[in-house]
C-alpha cells in the first residue's frame, strides 16, 4: 500500500499545469510500469483536467507504457496503445473499447460532405480516423463510434440545412451552422 501511494505522489509531480493553459493543453508527463487501464484513465482525467465519459468496460492492464503530450492527445495516445475509441468535444473526453463501439449509417441529406465534417469536427476537434467515412456515390456517412458519440453526429447530419447548433465547450458558446455556405 506505502509503495501505491509513493508512486501516485511520484504521477502528480509529473504533472506539469502551467496556469494560463487551458485543460486540453496541459502538458501531461506519465510513466506506467504496470496498473489496470481504468486507473490509467483516472490519473490521466486527474492530470489533464479534462473529464472522462466512459462508454462499456474497460478492462486490462497498461503495462511498460509512457506519455508526454498535451492532455486531450494524451487520451488519445493511450487509445493508440489499448485499441480504444477516443474522442474529445471540447470539454471532456469520450472514451470506449473499439470492440464495443458501432456503425451507424447515415444519410448527409445532399449537403456538401466538407460542410458537413467541418460541423462535425468543430463538435469533436479531436476523432479517431476510422469514426467518420463518406460513400460520395450514395451521399452516405458511416459514423463508428460509441451511441454518445454517433447520436451527437447524427443530430448534426439531421438538422435542417439553413439550422444551427449551440454548443457550450469550455464554458464558451458556440454556434456551428449547418448550411452548405459555412
Amino acid at each position: 500500500m506505502f509503495a501505491r501511494f509513493v508512486y501516485m505522489a511520484a504521477i502528480g509531480l509529473l504533472a506539469s499545469f502551467p496556469p494560463s493553459a487551458g485543460a486540453s493543453e496541459r502538458e501531461v508527463r506519465l510513466d506506467v510500469v504496470s496498473l489496470p487501464l481504468g486507473e490509467v484513465v483516472q490519473t490521466l482525467s486527474f492530470m489533464s483536467g479534462i473529464p472522462v465519459t466512459t462508454v462499456g468496460t474497460l478492462s486490462g492492464k497498461v503495462e511498460h507504457w509512457s506519455v508526454r503530450e498535451s492532455g486531450a492527445k494524451a487520451f488519445v495516445k493511450l487509445g493508440d496503445a489499448s485499441n480504444l475509441f477516443v474522442a474529445y468535444d471540447g470539454s471532456r473526453i469520450i472514451i470506449a473499447p473499439k470492440q464495443e463501439v458501432s456503425t451507424v449509417v447515415l444519410d448527409r441529406g445532399g449537403r456538401s460532405w466538407k460542410t458537413e465534417q467541418n460541423a462535425i469536427r468543430a463538435l469533436f476537434p479531436l476523432l479517431p480516423d476510422d469514426a467518420l467515412r463518406e460513400d460520395p456515390a450514395s451521399g452516405l456517412v458511416l459514423v463508428r463510434g460509441p451511441a454518445v458519440f454517433t447520436k451527437a453526429v447524427e443530430d448534426v447530419l439531421s438538422r435542417p440545412q439553413a439550422d444551427s447548433i449551440k454548443v457550450i465547450k469550455g464554458g464558451q458558446l458556440e454556434v456551428l451552422t449547418t448550411n452548405n455556405g459555412a
